[in-house]
């Protein structure tokens, strides 16, 4: 690391830094500020986001932590509100709405209604999208605003932190807590949404399914989970999971939530996983050069002067690349296919007695001894296809549509390729009752949890899987097989690695009539390198472009920092910004070997990236330097 003044540089340059090293002005000998005014005052402007479950008119009150002092702000709607602080410390933000009522949140309706039911307003015995609904919801969070602007997203998730005072950007990889957005985008602006809407989402409808309007539920759950019981969230999990699927399948909001759906369904399941926790830290430090460390950590990753990842991360992530190629998700596809076609055309509707039977290119011996069983061999998708299908429960109602619920195991394998499941449950439930006459035309939905095995050449993934399948009708002609949430929990074992990863993925455009699945993923991985043994790196995008350095979004955890990197490469002309706590973040750009750019906190510029000599550093107003690299 090079930390030494411009004058020793300019004169090395003509005679060589001559003298003892005490005349040279190192970076941590000045004082803070690094020649920035330290007795400066900064504000910070302040934008608010509410989901639309619940009435935006209220009142606002903002308390600073530091001396208690309180404000109330009457909003007509809160996420039209802005207002102005002094940037000095934490503050408690807190939304009282004038009315408490919830809405349902969900397109299709939230479920029967009550025999008399005030909250069905149309008398449909339906509770239908907007209509009441008995949760109650508390909206709080907890910030240390930074110069410039800051978008505070509420929702009942950063509620329950509150009380804790939890730190969830350890969780979620995210530089300041997942509801603060000191540096925005658009991407990040909607991805932010997305997540709060989720998360409150699942609160409500979790409330509104078990008949308790009880707003500590979720917190409760979470200060569980947090204690290592995983199992009070995961009711939780599941329902963020069903927004974000009815979200991508909806019409009106594919086009734009598909773009962030990886990173979404990424963040809000590593939210919903509460690992290991930290407490909130109540002081920002104006004008601290604590980010340059993880940018050094983050150019150890992003190799910036090589243009390219790091070779050890680059083999890493290629590798995980090769893992999520078309054979690996059409091998899942088929075995997927085969027990939704094999139970609907073998079936108790239809009447199917114990036996052998036939479908193209495949056998089935049926077995109906304690409940319903069906062997199958065969060829599907190119696969050599050999399952165990149980089925103890098989419900038929014109009304609720049938439903199937059951267990398996089985392998589909091709050559270079094995994929082998234990799926532990896996049900499935149609629109409607089967039509014998027209199988094809079946619709519904399906889920399966269990275990996964998948070996391509030299490489395995194993661990434990969620995934959801359906039938979706797209026109009156067009039935789709669609994708929505896949998650595998696992371990990556090749010859360069043993890392534990996870993966999330749905089909991005299940709208489009394309016959490819067309997933994007995201990823965490645990890839201790040389020097950084904790390293933790989340990701997410094209299957076959994890590892492309042309453009990334990468989060990484480091010896304890969060750390948000994005990367442009367009013809060899490089953008870097890397985000860190607190609102630091610096814009570094690479013309061939000149770097220049900024070191920003919030919006103030404290110094700027230079290439002296060679070395590309931050140059600061006192004249100190210190290098990048």
């Amino acid at each position: 690391m090079i930390k030494r003044s411009v004058l020793c540089l300019f004169i090395a340059g003509l005679t060589g830094c001559g003298g003892s090293s005490d005349e040279v002005p190192q970076v941590s000998d000045i004082q803070p500020g690094f020649g920035n005014d330290v007795t400066e005052s900064f504000e910070a402007d302040m934008q608010f986001y509410a989901p639309n479950f619940i009435s935006h008119k209220g009142e606002l009150i903002v308390q600073n932590l530091k001396d208690n002092v309180e404000t109330r702000h009457q909003v007509e709607s809160l996420n039209r509100f802005s207002l102005t602080l002094p940037v000095d410390g934490q503050y408690h933000f807190k939304f009282e709405p004038d009315n408490n009522q919830v809405s349902c949140p969900r397109e299709q309706g939230c479920g029967r209604s009550l025999l008399n039911d005030p909250n069905d307003l149309n008398g449909n015995n339906e509770i239908d999208f907007g209509e009441p609904i008995n949760a109650e919801i508390s909206y709080e969070a907890i910030a240390l605003p930074v110069p410039g602007l800051n978008q505070l997203l509420f929702s009942t998730f950063s509620s329950a932190l509150v009380s804790a005072k939890l730190d969830s950007a350890i969780w979620s990889l995210t530089a300041a807590p997942n509801y603060h957005i000191t540096q925005s985008t658009i991407l990040n602006e909607q991805k932010a949404e997305y997540v709060a809407n989720a998360l409150t989402y699942a609160d409500i409808m979790q409330q509104h399914a078990t008949g308790q309007k009880d707003i500590s539920l979720f917190s409760n759950a979470i200060a569980e989970g947090v204690s290592g019981n995983n199992e009070a969230v995961s009711v939780y999990k599941q329902l963020a999971n069903q927004y974000l699927s009815e979200t991508l399948l909806s019409e009106e909001s594919n086009t734009v939530y598909r773009v962030s759906s990886a990173k979404v369904l990424l963040e809000v399941n590593e939210l919903l996983r509460l690992g290991s926790s930290r407490e909130l830290h109540t002081e920002i430090k104006p004008y601290t050069n604590e980010l340059l460390t993880e940018v050094r950590n983050a150019l150890g990753v992003l190799r910036l002067q090589d243009e390219q990842y790091s070779e050890e991360i680059k083999t890493k992530l290629e590798e995980v690349e090769d893992l999520a190629n078309s054979d690996a998700q059409n091998a899942f596809l088929a075995s997927l296919e085969v027990i939704s076609d094999v139970v609907k055309h073998v079936s108790p509707f239809e009447g199917s007695v114990a036996g052998e039977y036939s479908l193209p290119r495949l056998n089935i011996e049926y077995q109906t001894e304690d409940g319903f069983r069906w062997i199958i061999t065969g060829v599907r998708r190119g696969f050599e296809v050999d399952m165990d299908i149980t089925v103890p429960q098989w419900r038929i109602s014109p009304l609720l549509g049938d439903k199937i619920v059951g267990s398996g195991k089985g392998s589909v394998t091709k050559p270079d390729i094995a994929l082998d499941f234990v799926f532990d449950q896996f049900e499935i439930v149609t629109e409607g009752r089967f039509d014998p006459n027209n199988i094809e035309e079946v619709v519904g939905v399906s889920d399966a949890t269990g275990n996964v095995k998948l070996t391509q050449g030299s490489s395995i993934l194993s661990g434990d899987i969620e995934i959801d399948y359906l039938r979706k009708r797209l026109s009156v002609r067009t039935i789709k097989a669609v994708i929505p949430y896949l998650s595998i929990d696992g371990v990556l074992t090749t010859p360069n690695q043993v890392t534990p990863i996870r993966l999330y993925a749905n089909e991005r455009s299940p709208l489009a009539m394309r016959s490819d699945m067309d997933l994007v993923f995201g990823a965490q991985l645990e890839l201790p390198l040389n020097g950084g043994k904790d390293l933790r790196v989340q990701l997410s995008g094209e299957p076959d472009m994890l590892s492309d350095f042309t453009s990334a979004d990468v989060s990484l955890i480091l010896g304890g920092h969060v750390s948000e990197l994005t990367v442009t490469n367009l013809v060899g002309n490089i953008n870097l910004i890397v985000r860190g706590r607190d609102g630091y973040w610096v814009d570094i750009k690479k013309k061939k070997k000149l770097y220049t750019g900024g070191f920003y906190f919030g919006d103030k510029l404290v110094g700027d990236v230079r290439t002296i000599r060679g070395i590309p550093g931050i140059l600061f107003p006192d004249g100190s330097f210190e290098s990048l690299f």
